[in-house]
């Protein structure tokens, strides 16, 4: 296992001084109190009053192969505007004007300069150029037109391999990169010496140095066990566990919090600043959708004869956290689910008895963004099916799926 220089950003409320504010390009504030001593107590708006407005949608149900998507990755998207899609199978890169227009293939499939094998995601450094982390090892880097630049090999020996997560392949302002990494085994053990890490992120130099590992310990309080997993049209959902959640800016820092509170905090090595919600309760997880969750855990138990998380009574505060190309904080949070007449249609579900005991309710879909500095700009809520993945100013893209569980790309307009 490599070890070297590994960074563990804490979660601290004492930090002195205030965070560095940041031009915000998204109107005024919310109603907020940021004290200037490193604690913001932020109180969002009670009704979540933006939503996403399409204006461009890219993919076609059995068209060309150009715009036809199979299992979206990741998504890029330029200082121009120009969108770029990995899809996973089989593994391709391509690039679409700011309207939607197919401009053309970047790489391919193989084992030489410009090629691919297992693209873990991709990302535009600040220079406009496109960078590819591909597993075996290195990172492919092709110009601004889409022609292959060269190569960054990554000298990292880690036996456990990389995690197949969301936003596992990052870059930021300065042109460094961030991989997605297991900072302690995945059986359990911990060969770092920092108890309960699990995930961190390998911090590379443009030139793939290895500078550094970043990570967020797990609190004292995480509970014990695994969670099931059910894979929607709208991300995966479980049933609703506590973890430490944590998402790098493009300015360098992490942002992390545990997510048994509404609370976060922005570790800026120069400056840290803690953002809680002021008077936060947590939603009660209803008598039936408990249920039926509580059925979907001990059919997993069954079949798998392993021991899952019990169903909580409460929600936690957030599922998911994420850091915009402006430094905006997207924080998803849980909200009080509704009962649909039909289950949730869920990804590659194998049931061909009828066996599997399905989830009828859903939550909407909402978002409170939060600039750099730890105000509270907008609740934004999401179309159901969708997932926002990229943000800059006014705009959005993220995954749509349709009736078929086909894949489009969108772009939204923030209103």
């Amino acid at each position: 296992m490599w070890v070297q220089g590994l960074t563990t950003f804490f979660l601290e409320r004492t930090a002195s001084g205030s965070a560095a504010v940041l031009a915000l390009l998204w109107g005024t504030a919310a109603t907020t109190n940021v004290q200037r001593s490193g604690v913001a107590t932020t109180t969002p708006a009670q009704e979540c009053a933006h939503e996403l407005i399409e204006e461009v949608r890219i993919g076609s149900l059995g068209g060309t192969a150009e715009y036809s998507f199979s299992d979206i990755n990741s998504i890029a998207v330029a200082q121009s505007g120009a969108i770029y899609v990995d899809d996973a199978h089989p593994p391709s890169i391509r690039r679409f004007s700011p309207d939607g227009r197919f401009v053309r293939w970047i790489g391919r499939e193989g084992e030489g300069p410009g090629e691919f094998r297992s693209i873990a995601g991709i990302s535009v450094l600040p220079d406009g150029r496109l960078a590819a982390w591909d597993r075996r090892g290195r990172i492919t880097v092709y110009g601004t037109d889409g022609e292959y630049d060269e190569i960054v090999r990554v000298a990292l020996e880690n036996s456990w391999g990389f995690p197949f997560v969301d936003r596992a392949f990052l870059t930021d302002s300065a042109g460094r990169y961030y991989l997605r990494i297991f900072t302690s085994s995945p059986s359990g053990t911990d060969p770092l010496g920092v108890a309960g890490i699990r995930y961190g992120y390998a911090r590379l130099s443009p030139e793939g140095s290895i500078l550094d590992t970043v990570a967020a310990p797990r609190a004292e309080r995480a509970q014990a066990g695994e969670s099931i997993v059910i894979h929607t049209r709208a991300g995966d959902r479980h049933p609703f566990h506590q973890e430490t959640l944590d998402a790098v800016s493009p300015f360098g820092y992490l942002v992390a919090g545990h997510n048994a509170t509404y609370a976060f905090s922005i570790l800026d090595p120069a400056d840290t600043l803690t953002v809680e919600l002021d008077g936060f309760q947590a939603v009660e997880v209803k008598a039936g959708e408990r249920a039926e969750w509580r059925a979907r855990v001990a059919f997993a138990e069954r079949r798998s004869r392993a021991s899952f998380r019990d169903v909580p009574a409460r929600k936690p505060a957030y599922r998911n956290l994420w850091v915009d190309a402006d430094g905006r904080i997207w924080v998803h949070r849980y909200s009080e689910a509704h009962k649909r007449s039909e289950p949730i249609p869920e990804l590659w579900l194998e049931d061909p008895d009828g066996n599997v005991p399905r989830i009828t309710w859903v939550e909407p879909s909402l978002y409170d963004v939060f600039g750099p500095d730890g105000q509270l700009l907008r609740c934004v809520r999401v179309p159901d099916d969708a997932e926002v993945v990229a943000s800059r100013g006014l705009l959005a893209w993220g995954i749509l799926r349709g009736a078929l569980d086909e894949e489009y790309v969108v772009r939204w307009r923030i209103e």
